[in-house]
């Protein structure tokens, strides 16, 4: 397990901080054994009317389960003793690693009409008789005990698209609020990286033009609620704004400025952890009456409590299983889009289970039906896909790996990238819609990954731009923005330092590279069509660095050619034009198709990639 561990640690500088760690994987693996798991594995994932849905669970071997059942309400009620009940059977064993073996227990639960929430319990019975209460496998649950744990799931029967439209046309621009631009003057306590530095709503109103020129159509805000951090994701409340940041009508300016302009803004919403310093918390803590200790787990009141991770004391994490802790927050979400929000990024989804998500979601497409909700789901790839019809998108943590290692590091060879990206996709095509990024607030920036080297960002941004997933940019990595030192240097700033003050003075820009930017932005908006058809890998040669996949819809093809070497090579192209969209200008028309540069990569009109010989 150490050597897994090991692994893990040394891809650190690559990945995003979006993976489960290697040796928590073999744990949750291991635990199988003597739990009745459910990981929110439905068929269909996202039913739709008229369609029954098959629930599958694994019961380990140490339990000696010899009977199950679903319970199940479809009026929100929560399932008991009362509700519906439908047996389940044992199918088969399945071989679990680490765990060596576990009966698969499936079950059936009956169609329902459009809209209808479905909760569900799986309750099983030992050979001695005693009831056994199936617990979520996914995130960290599988850690605790089923009375700790959650233990009631949901979907929503529907017939919508897993995402809305605008969000598949976006190009969203992330905006850690504390550090973009301040009105009126500079930024306060340079010096100090964990000060707060004064970031206002007002700065990001003067700064819309540059967005909007930029091309970005989408506004990602870190949280701006009263909080003691200069990060915010502590916040003391949930229905306010920090004074620093502005307020409540600085917020309606920015949403109805930037919707002029035809940009939309989401809110970096924290909902599984709140301040020790919430109100509702410090009222928990002190008084074993309070109308709130059950929005908190104490496992001795009143100083051993959970928190987030169970790694940080000073944020205490909320239990979804208690209705008042539902209500509080789908209002403050609910209160945010009547301030103009058009969605939000979900901070640390897997503190939750997915009865908690699809009441969340369904309560705001209530007041917004095309609220978009983006998770950061920090877990695997097959709990990733669970999400489909829970929220409508993710964030994708795998598709970032992969272009880090491959673009920032050359860890990864063009062929391992290449069959990524093919098994990754038909993978996840069922799946929730996809929100990609290369790099975000916690994790190093791309270019300090890559050794400060603007070629590689570029090749890595014209990839990510002609991929499906909806594209994020992380404010100033369009100009070059990076650090000294890794996040991984607690002493010197830690996460702090991928997140310093974004400079508004232009000669302190790489304007090459935000031309670049501002070129692949209007690309990938001018060809949704084509970005949205069919990708086909037409050339590969890993040993010389050389790749290429098409892009084509019923009025167009393109093909997207990387030439990850240090010399120029020859791409054998029929019907080729010119250059789209090229990370540089070395690339040049010559008979039977086209040399590109060292290091470079292009889009190029009307090809075919000719095959060899």
């Amino acid at each position: 397990m150490n050597d897994y561990d090991e692994i893990a640690r040394n891809l650190e500088a690559a990945t995003a901080p979006g993976d489960i760690p290697v040796g928590e994987v073999v744990r949750r693996f291991a635990t199988v054994q003597s739990q009745f798991r459910h990981e929110n594995t439905i068929v269909p994932l996202a039913p739709a009317p008229g369609e029954d849905v098959r629930v599958e669970a694994l019961a380990g071997s140490a339990l000696g389960l010899t009977e199950a059942e679903i319970r199940y309400t479809i009026d929100g009620s929560l399932p008991d003793d009362s509700s519906a009940r439908l047996d389940m059977n044992e199918e088969g064993v399945s071989w679990v690693p680490f765990s060596e073996y576990a009966g698969r227990w499936v079950g059936t639960i009956p169609s329902q009409s459009e809209g209808i929430i479905v909760r569900y319990r799986l309750i099983g019975r030992s050979a001695d008789g005693g009831e056994i209460v199936a617990q979520d496998g996914q995130g960290f649950w599988y850690r605790y005990p089923p009375e700790h744990s959650v233990t009631t799931f949901a979907y929503r029967v529907s017939d919508r698209l897993p995402e809305p439209a605008w969000l598949r046309d976006a190009v969203i621009y992330q905006v850690f609020v504390d550090r973009f631009r301040r009105r009126g003057g500079p930024f306060l306590h340079t010096e100090d990286l964990q000060a707060k530095h004064g970031g206002d709503l007002l700065g990001i109103i003067d700064a819309l033009p540059y967005l909007e020129d930029l091309g970005v159509n989408c506004l990602w805000l870190s949280p701006i609620g009263p909080a003691p951090s200069y990060h915010r994701y502590d916040v003391t409340d949930l229905f306010s704004l920090d004074s620093l940041v502005g307020d409540r009508e600085n917020l309606r300016q920015l949403t109805s400025t930037a919707h002029d302009r035809g940009i939309r803004v989401i809110l970096d919403f924290v909902p599984s952890h709140l301040s020790v310093d919430h109100p509702a918390f410090v009222s928990a803590r002190t008084d074993p009456k309070s109308d709130t200790r059950n929005w908190f787990v104490f496992y001795e009141w009143p100083d051993k409590y959970r928190t987030f991770l169970e790694t940080v004391p000073r944020l205490v994490s909320l239990n979804t299983n208690d209705p008042g802790v539902r209500q509080h927050i789908a209002e403050s979400a609910r209160f945010w889009i009547q301030c103009g929000i058009d969605g939000f990024r979900l901070d640390h989804v897997i503190g939750h289970g997915m009865d908690f998500w699809v009441e969340f979601q369904a309560s705001l497409e209530s007041l917004k039906p095309d609220v978009v909700t983006v998770g950061e789901a920090t877990d695997t790839g097959d709990a990733l896909l669970r999400y489909r019809g829970r929220i409508s998108s993710v964030l994708d943590f795998p598709l970032a790996r992969a272009l880090r290692l491959t673009f920032a590091t050359g860890d990864w060879d063009l062929a391992m990238f290449d069959g990524f990206l093919s098994q990754y996709d038909r993978y996840m095509e069922d799946g929730p819609a996809r929100v990609s990024f290369l790099d975000n607030h916690d994790m190093d920036r791309f270019l300090f990954v890559a050794g400060q080297d603007t070629a590689a960002l570029k090749m890595a941004t014209l990839c990510f731009m002609t991929l499906t997933q909806t594209p994020v940019i992380y404010y100033g990595t369009e100009i070059g923005m990076t650090q000294e030192l890794s996040t991984a240097d607690r002493e010197h700033g830690g996460d702090a330092l991928a997140r310093q003050d974004m400079p508004w003075d232009p000669n302190a820009w790489d304007r090459t590279l935000l031309e670049f930017f501002r070129r692949a932005i209007s690309f990938r908006r001018r060809h949704m069509d084509l970005i949205r058809g069919m990708r086909k890998r037409v050339h590969l040669n890993a040993a010389s660095g050389l790749y290429a996949y098409s892009l084509s819809s019923d009025a167009e093809r393109v093909a997207v050619v990387f030439n990850l070497g240090n010399e120029a090579q020859f791409v054998p192209i029929d019907n080729f034009d010119k250059p789209l969209l090229s990370t540089g200008h070395d690339v040049e028309r010559r008979p039977g198709g086209m040399q590109i540069a060292g290091r470079t990569a292009a889009a190029v009109a009307a090809a075919r990639i000719l095959p060899p010989g």
